[in-house]
């Protein structure tokens, strides 16, 4: 396996990455059931100056095929970022309140979506993408990697703890119940 950097050119597994990390698709079929947020995502990824970016991912491949992926970057990007990028891409399709519901903020590190093929998990790939993003987290000089998940996905948290996370508090989220995990070397 390696872990590289996302280009241009993996938008569109990207896309499907995000969208699995929002329960929305779980690469069961080539082209999402959500066509136009698949579409507006892919648009959103081949940019560099919103939120989900292919220069803040980080792409595994094992034998030369893409199955993972990371999306990690500073907190203090994220309100900002967010912002743009909602009313970039979907003006209308979710209201966010400014002030609440936020993932992270300044001075934490930010590991926002981790995605792998369903073929490929339970391989180590999610640990070692998830170890890259602490590492690169910390070589930019972040001493809080954070990142949250779906309360009612316990395998999850299980993954997350086994690489030196621990639970901090619960976050509502677009109307979901999210559990913040820190990182704790």
């Amino acid at each position: 396996m390696i872990i590289r950097d996302a280009t241009p050119g993996d938008a569109s597994f990207l896309a499907k990455c995000l969208m699995a990390g929002m329960h929305f698709y779980d690469f069961e079929t080539e082209i999402p059931e959500n066509k136009d947020i698949y579409l507006n995502l892919v648009e959103c990824e081949k940019r560099t100056d919103l939120l989900y970016t292919y220069k803040d991912s980080r792409i595994a491949e094992v034998d030369g095929k893409v199955v993972g992926s990371l999306l990690s970057y500073p907190g203090d990007t994220y309100k900002e970022l967010r912002r743009r990028s909602f009313e970039v891409f979907w003006p209308n399709y979710i209201q966010i309140d400014e002030e609440s519901e936020q993932e992270t903020g300044p001075g934490e590190y930010y590991l926002d979506t981790l995605a792998v093929l369903p073929e490929y998990r339970r391989r180590g790939i999610g640990s070692a993408l998830l170890k890259d993003g602490i590492k690169k987290g910390m070589a930019a000089g972040y001493k809080t990697i954070t990142l949250v998940v779906d309360s009612d996905m316990p395998h999850l948290i299980k993954l997350y703890e086994s690489v030196g996370f621990q639970k901090d508090e619960h976050r509502w989220i677009f109307g979901i119940d999210f559990l913040r995990m820190v990182y704790v070397s």
